[in-house]
């Protein structure tokens, strides 16, 4: 497998995420606090990076946001995943007794009621905001969750096509490697795609929590669903298992102040239904409601996916599929 070079932003993620963690110390917040003023570094160095987020809020909002609340959401998006990542330096090192102080759990009412119907729970969220301290939070109060997502670095014939993006470097695989190992230190069982559908319902069947980010890139199927005034490629996988196995859908969303710990909102749960399409416009409308009160949270990811939006057939929303590539038309109907 051959490399990638090693540019200063490697040298920069794999000094935060190997050696300086070992000076993380959850019972004495006062160097991450002192550290978030860290956030206009990141944001100086993001360059075009800056602009191609404002362009993801601008074909989100419309006019309805102007440019100098655009450009605010793009610093509140830099500033905010600063300190998600600061605060995830903690994962392995918290306890049931200091995790209190980093994440705050609002609704678990809801989550108990509905373990309360024997048929597990499918917690879907998107990628913003504190996701990691909402698994140790869940994690260190004891009850069963599973993950289901992507792990480790893009495959080789992947990262050799998007050099730029996906090159594997051996920085680069040291931070997935810490970074997982931290992961694995809480109580959680992690599930990829190369795991059976059949592990997921027996989890369920177990009624234990699956948790799926509902606009992941990893699936064999798409769907286009109307999404943050777009056209998004989701999958129907989460809405689809619901219906399949019985279990109650839940939406989640995390969010960090500016004062107190991070908080993950845990929503009204949505009862297993018949029709897929019915269960996934439920919780994408919930979902609506939380990013448009937070769309900072999500600044990061729609990058992201921006980024990435050529690198195969189902960019996140369809209108920043590059012009001569139209391979995303075969998941639109009749096209």
């Amino acid at each position: 497998m051959s490399m990638g070079l090693v540019r200063p932003a490697d040298l920069a993620r794999w000094a935060f995420w190997v050696p300086f963690r070992s000076l993380v110390d959850p019972r004495t917040p006062a160097l991450l606090h002192a550290m978030r003023g860290g956030w206009r570094l990141q944001y100086s160095a993001a360059g075009e990076d800056r602009e191609l987020m404002a362009d993801e809020y601008r074909r989100w909002f419309g006019d309805t946001l102007t440019e100098r609340g655009i450009a605010q959401t793009v610093q509140d998006a830099y500033r905010k995943s600063w300190r998600v990542h600061l605060e995830e330096l903690t994962l392995s090192k918290l306890t049931p007794d200091t995790v209190d102080q980093w994440v705050e759990l609002r609704g678990a009412d809801r989550l108990d009621t509905a373990l309360e119907e024997g048929r597990g729970v499918i917690l879907v969220y998107p990628h913003a905001g504190p996701v990691m301290l909402m698994i140790a939070a869940l994690a260190h109060k004891g009850y069963r969750y599973v993950q289901y997502a992507a792990r480790g670095l893009a495959p080789p014939e992947i990262a050799a096509n998007n050099p730029d993006l996906l090159a594997h470097n051996p920085l680069r695989e040291a931070v997935r490697t810490a970074r997982e190992a931290h992961e694995n230190s809480l109580n959680v069982e992690y599930l990829t795609e190369d795991a059976p559908v059949r592990t997921l319902h027996r989890r369920l069947a177990d009624n234990q929590i699956v948790g799926l980010a509902f606009d992941g890139r990893i699936g064999s199927s798409w769907a286009p669903m109307p999404f943050l005034n777009r056209t998004a490629l989701l999958s129907p996988g989460p809405w689809k298992l619901a219906c399949s196995t019985g279990a109650v859908v839940l939406p989640v969303f995390g969010h960090t102040p500016d004062d107190g710990p991070a908080c993950i909102e845990i929503g009204e749960p949505i009862p297993a239904q018949d029709d897929w399409t019915s269960t996934a416009a439920a919780a994408l409308s919930q979902q609506e409601r939380w990013l448009r009160q937070h769309p900072e949270e999500y600044g990061l990811w729609l990058l992201h996916t921006r980024l990435r939006s050529g690198i195969d057939d189902h960019p996140l929303f369809t209108d920043t599929a590059p012009a001569n590539d139209q391979r995303y038309r075969r998941w639109m109907p009749d096209e």
